[in-house]
């Protein structure tokens, strides 16, 4: 008799606990859905890339831009396309990591910005470090780049209801930073009509 209330009891129990993890299993699989006003940088930092462009998508929407999201793939540099107030059209590129943020986020972006017949380009990223060459690119081409300092600001005047204010930050160009193309010329000495450069060279 005993043996068989404890049978009972085992059986329960897996039966019992099985169903609980099917109703877990069923809710993961459920769409989850995220309200933007509760959204802080540190859900960011959880986010996948895809996951930051629909953020960001949203957050423009909420704003009041007119916004698109360009395909996934062969998105030709540009991740967001949205019409400023100053009916700029203007490509985005988001960048989801804490890594620094290099050169090649500007060309990409630029590059979009002439792909799309855009009249500005923009660099949204959850990082906090910019390489030079990055900012000094970034100003010769006036691309402006939004960081985590910057996003964090936008999150907070955003759930403040200061949406002007957001905007403003989104569309006041960056300051430049000083540079000099010159410095990244090679001026290579001609020795009595030979051409050199690496193994190639040419006797004139």
């Amino acid at each position: 008799m005993i043996d068989f209330v404890i049978t009972n009891l085992w059986l329960s129990l897996i039966v019992g606990g099985s169903f609980v993890l099917f109703v877990l299993w069923l809710k993961s699989k459920r769409k989850k859905r995220y309200d933007l006003s509760k959204i802080t940088i540190k859900d960011i930092d959880k986010m996948d890339g895809f996951e930051f462009e629909d953020y960001l998508y949203v957050f423009f929407c909420a704003v009041g831009y007119e916004t698109y999201q360009t395909k996934k793939s062969r998105d030709f540099g540009a991740d967001l396309l949205f019409v400023t107030t100053m009916e700029q059209r203007t490509v985005v590129q988001a960048k989801r990591y804490l890594d620094k943020v290099g050169l090649s986020a500007v060309q990409e972006v630029y590059s979009a910005q002439a792909f799309y017949d855009a009249d500005t380009a923009l660099i949204v990223t959850s990082s906090n470090e910019l390489s030079e060459p990055c900012l000094k690119l970034a100003t010769a081409t006036s691309v402006k780049i939004i960081d985590r300092e910057d996003l964090i600001e936008m999150i907070h005047l955003f759930k403040k209801g200061d949406v002007e204010k957001v905007q403003a930050l989104i569309e006041t160009p960056d300051e430049p930073v000083e540079y000099l193309a010159a410095n990244s010329l090679i001026e290579n000495e001609h020795k009595r009509g030979l051409i050199q450069s690496g193994d190639y060279f040419y006797k004139a």
